[in-house]
């Protein structure tokens, strides 16, 4: 994984790592509303005309698990308790992305700096499908979902 590789380059003693960390981790502890200025839009169609739909497919609990797996296939009709639980989870999920992003970004960042251009510009590269499309995938769901809770 580039960004190991980049710290173990770079050294674990550098202070950059710590502060890297400490601004990711800020995400991690934010209060929701804070993460809720970030959305990007609340209009569901939004997402699905920039390809999250596609996305879905692929993602751990996406369209493509979902039915090569029977005991997963989506119940409809749980009602507003389990949306709102559901919620829960999507918005857990997305500041785990938040927290990676900022780091892999800061990491990039720090490697360009270094001189570590292929590290840096792999970890940019990598950054994008690993979190930028899980963010937005999350926030489509959260748009979503909270229509159902909202109602």
């Amino acid at each position: 994984m580039p960004i190991c590789w980049l710290w173990h380059k770079v050294g674990a003693g550098e202070p950059f790592l710590y502060i890297s960390i400490a601004i990711a981790l800020i995400f991690a502890i934010a209060p929701q509303r804070v993460l809720q200025k970030a959305l990007v839009s609340d209009d569901h169609k939004f997402y699905e005309r920039y390809g999250v739909r596609f996305i879905r497919k692929f993602v751990q609990d996406g369209d493509i698990v979902t039915s090569l797996t029977v005991k997963n296939q989506p119940v409809r009709n749980r009602g507003k308790a389990h949306a709102k639980k559901y919620l829960r989870t999507i918005e857990m999920y997305e500041r785990y992305h938040w927290t990676c992003m900022v780091f892999f970004l800061l990491s990039a960042i720090i490697g360009l700096l270094y001189g570590y251009y292929l590290l840096g510009v792999s970890i940019l590269a990598v950054n994008i499908p690993y979190n930028a499309f899980p963010i937005f995938l999350q926030q489509y769901n959260k748009v979503r979902i909270k229509k159902i809770t909202d109602a």
